[in-house]
Order: structure tokens, then sequence, then C-alpha cells
């Protein structure tokens, strides 16, 4: 009934245990895919999983990421739901029997997300996923758009109905390919729902790429302007995706100001503010290259300062 795909890229310390995760589940109709996509230590990943080959079918391709990797599991794989399970998280037991008593219990839902505890490193640890910055049901494109996420892959289940009509993952994505899905999904008329339900464990390590806010939001510009070219110009949707796009080019060249500013680039910091306030205009970035033209000492004191309170007020 379930077809759980695994990318699986430098993951050999930790998949044993992700299948064993699922190994362990209440329900029992699943088969397991695990797509080694050209990884580096394949030797290795072969060593852990010579004790699993009697529960997985394992197959091997050159390095193209994570989407592509997906896609061929889509390809190989036949059950009536989809799971894409990442080679590092974990789930509960009851994951699969929880998820689908969901979609038993709501018919016309197409994919549910549940809920997940961070573990492994950083100040995320411990605290679950929804907890963060929730989203409200209805599950909607226009609050979905704005997170740059949305989702969790290795904790949705998705009808594989919804993912014939969606289509393929965008390859060219290496990051946020998934965020880039979700709202393709949403405007095709799927159903996204989450379950308030903890039923993983989401890891966090020195190569978890997508909760460094620096490196996360270029890709996720990236995914909206692939996003923009299938969407029908004059539609709802293309006019909010063109608008978080600008937001989002805006709060990139702020970032690269800032690093700037570090570095008393002052020259540099400017013309990164300038680009920031042509893409998402604001009292804000007027002040600060006001600041930048007279007094570009004291605007970088203020700047830093005022960064280093938001960040603790966030922590707190």
């Amino acid at each position: 009934m379930v077809s759980v795909i695994i990318p699986a890229y430098n993951c050999a310390k930790y998949i044993s245990e992700t299948l064993d995760s699922i190994l362990d589940q209440t329900f029992r109709n699943y088969e397991i895919l695990v797509v080694n996509d050209g990884s580096p230590d394949t030797m290795v990943l072969k060593q852990v999983l010579e004790s699993y080959r009697a529960h997985i079918r394992y197959v091997e391709g050159e390095n193209r990421g994570p989407a592509a990797a997906r896609n061929r599991g889509i390809r190989e794989t036949q059950g009536e739901f989809i799971a894409f399970l990442d080679s590092d998280d974990i789930w509960c037991p009851e994951f699969l029997a929880e998820q689908l008593r969901f979609f038993k219990e709501n018919p016309s839902t197409d994919m549910v997300c549940a809920d997940c505890v961070f573990f492994g490193a950083g100040e995320l640890d411990g605290r679950s996923w929804q907890s963060l910055d929730p989203i409200e049901s209805p599950v909607t494109f226009e609050k979905v758009l704005p997170t740059h996420g949305g989702a969790f892959g290795s904790f949705s289940l998705l009808r594989r109905s919804i993912v014939e009509k969606v289509g393929f993952l965008e390859e060219e994505l290496r990051i946020c390919e998934d965020y880039n899905y979700w709202l393709r999904l949403l405007y095709a008329g799927g159903k996204l729902a989450y379950s308030t339900k903890t039923l993983g464990k989401r890891r966090i390590h020195s190569a978890s790429l997508t909760y460094d806010g620096s490196i996360v939001l270029p890709h996720a510009v990236l995914a909206l302007e692939k996003l923009a070219n299938v969407l029908e110009p004059s539609s709802r949707e293309a006019a909010l995706v063109r608008k978080e796009i600008a937001s989002s080019r805006s709060r990139v060249a702020s970032q690269e100001g800032r690093r700037k500013l570090n570095l008393r680039d002052y020259a540099g910091a400017k013309a990164s503010f300038a680009i920031a306030n042509a893409e998402a205009s604001s009292m804000k970035f007027r002040l600060t290259l006001l600041g930048l033209q007279w007094l570009p000492a004291w605007t970088r004191w203020a700047i830093i300062r005022r960064d280093q309170k938001l960040a603790k007020q966030k922590s707190a």
C-alpha cells in the first residue's frame, strides 16, 4: 500500500536508524526503495545495507540531487501512497498507521504532514516543528508561500494519484525542491493537511543545509522562479509568487549587505542595500542607505546592535 522512497547521499552512519524505524512500523504493508544518489560513501553504505537486503530494494545512479532520486523512486514503485523519507530522519512506530488513519477519516485529503521533533544539535533540539511557526488549517497556497518550506517530506504521506497529477519534482533544484513541489500540488488543486500528532524525529547535524537561512533563501528564490514558469501569468497565484520573489531577493541582498558591513566594506554594503530597496522598498532600507551615505560607521554599529537584540529575543 505504501512506497517508502529514501534518497541516500553521505548517510551511511545514519541510515540504519532510519531503516530500523520503518521495520518497526505497526503497519506492515509497505515497500522500501533506497536510491543511492551517487554517494561518495557508497562502499560503506553498501556494507551497512547488507543486513537489510531482505527488506529493501537498492538502486544506484549518478549524483543528480534528491529530486532526481525521488523521481526515480516514483517511477520504480507502485504503492497507493508515497512517502519521501530522508536517510537521516526517524519515524515513530505508529507513523504509517496514524497517517493512513488520517486519510481514512479525511478522504478528500491528498497529502498529510505530521509533526516532528528536532534532535541532534543546535537550538532547535527537542522542539517540535509545528510549534515554531504553525500554519492554521485549511492549508493554502498563500499560507505556504512565505514559509520557504511548508512541510517535511520525511513526515508526509501523499496519494500516488496526486503525484501523478502534479508530476515529477524539479530536478534542477538541489534545495527547496520539496517547497516548489508542495506549491505546485496546491496550485493543481491538491489538498494538503497537517496532523498535530508528533510521529517522527528530524535530525540536525553539520550537513543539514536547510537550517541555514543564508543558504536556504537564495535556493527558495530559484524554487519560486521555477514555479513562476508553470503558473498562468494572469493568475492570483502568479501575482503572489512575483511578490514573494521580490521580497526574497530583497532579503538575500540585505543579508549580503550585512555581511559586507561586518567587513567594513561600506561601499559594497551600500550597493547591496540599494538592491534590497529596489526589490522591496521600505523606510528601513532608505534610512540605512542614508546612514551609509553620511554616517557609515555609526550605521554599521546600529544595525549590528539591532540584529543582536532581535536574535536574543528570538532565542528567548
